[in-house]
């Protein structure tokens, strides 16, 4: 290999190391004030193999530009786990609820209101799929009651969930003509406390329901986080970017980009809104949900703080959980306090939405 050759692949080299860095520091750099870094953490598992490609690369030429890449995947090697995980740590044969509770977080797309799915059954499958993984703990996003429906009235929709004695509907936007959208969390357990917070100028928001296990309190937290909310046409552009004109490409990416950014800056106020929430919370916390953004991003930081990751605790794999047109980019999460600990956390990989469903188990401090 000439020098010209090396040189175009340590600047190349340069580059990928560059990007990564600077999506590592965007999980610590609020979008409200520098925005364009928090695009970095949707490209940071691309970029941190790439990394991982360039460290063989100069380890078989035998140069110390190694160095470069080798020290960046060191420092960025935590921010990587909550992105892939080899081995799931499982437990079999669990006993409830004197040793703990299993949890789901599930956004449920309005029940496939729209039939995206293409599939007129598929409401009645997700309720199938419900009952059949029976969590003691369900949080479902985009929850939506149509009164004047059948199909997808208040008391039909409940009834899919009687094996829940406990419930906690809120519900942030409710119209004349009976509809209703919003936050469900269901319970096995007594409820003993319901809040919600709502958010300025969106209609996404979070709930907080306390609830008692074995007699231990415990507070859920169930989120919805700022949705990019893409259009169909946004997804065509996307779908037909190579057969667009520069004029055509200039206005597309730019409508875009102006979502992704004014959702950015609104999770992360709601995030920071939910992180002082879950530190002030007198009993050990349980935070479920849509967040909207990656492992590698300032939300997922503020609102994980100090609580762990069912995922990096106990997943294994990539753990997408987005189910659309765009990569599976893990989304979604369950977060809990360090006195519990997770097991048998899984992405159940269902096609009833845009989302899959995650499910974790979690064990009571002490309990054998």
């Amino acid at each position: 290999m000439n020098k010209v050759t090396r040189s175009l692949v340590f600047l190349l080299n340069l580059f990928f190391a560059s990007v990564l860095l600077l999506a590592s520091i965007g999980g610590y750099i609020s979008p409200a004030h520098i925005s364009f870094i928090s695009f970095l953490g949707f490209v940071f598992p691309f970029f941190w193999v790439a990394n991982v490609l360039f460290v063989i690369y100069w380890v078989f030429k035998k140069r110390k530009r190694v160095l470069i890449s080798l020290t960046l995947i060191i420092i960025t090697w935590s921010q990587w786990n909550g992105v892939f995980q080899l081995n799931g740590r499982n437990i079999e044969n669990i006993k409830q609820p004197e040793t703990g509770i299993s949890v789901m977080s599930y956004n449920v797309r309005m029940f496939d209101k729209y039939v995206w799915t293409k599939d007129k059954n598929t409401p009645q499958k997700i309720y199938q799929f419900i009952k059949e993984q029976n969590p003691d703990v369900l949080c479902l996003q985009e929850f939506y009651i149509n009164n004047k429906k059948d199909q997808y009235s208040e008391n039909n929709i409940l009834s899919k969930f009687k094996q829940y004695k406990y419930k906690h509907l809120e519900y942030n936007i409710v119209t004349k003509s009976g509809k209703k959208y919003g936050l469900a969390t269901f319970s096995k357990y007594p409820i003993t406390n319901k809040k919600a917070f709502n958010f300025k100028n969106t209609s996404n928001f979070s709930t907080q329901t306390d609830i008692i296990v074995g007699g231990k309190n415990i507070r859920i937290f169930n989120n919805h986080l700022e949705s990019i909310r893409l259009k169909k046409e946004n997804y065509n552009f996307i779908d037909s970017l190579e057969f667009k004109n520069d004029e055509e490409r200039r206005k597309g990416i730019s409508e875009i980009f102006t979502k992704l950014n004014t959702a950015f800056s609104n999770r992360s106020y709601q995030a920071e809104t939910i992180g002082r929430h879950v530190n002030n919370s007198p009993y050990p916390a349980i935070i479920c949900g849509d967040f909207n953004d990656t492992p590698v991003s300032y939300v997922y930081r503020k609102v994980k703080g100090n609580l762990k990751d069912s995922f990096i605790e106990s997943g294994s794999g990539f753990g997408g959980t987005y189910n659309g047109n765009l990569p599976p980019f893990r989304i979604d999460f369950i977060f809990h306090d360090k006195s519990f600990e997770s097991y048998n956390h899984k992405r159940i990989k269902v096609n009833y939405s845009d989302h899959y469903p995650i499910k974790t188990y979690l064990k009571f401090p002490g309990s054998n």
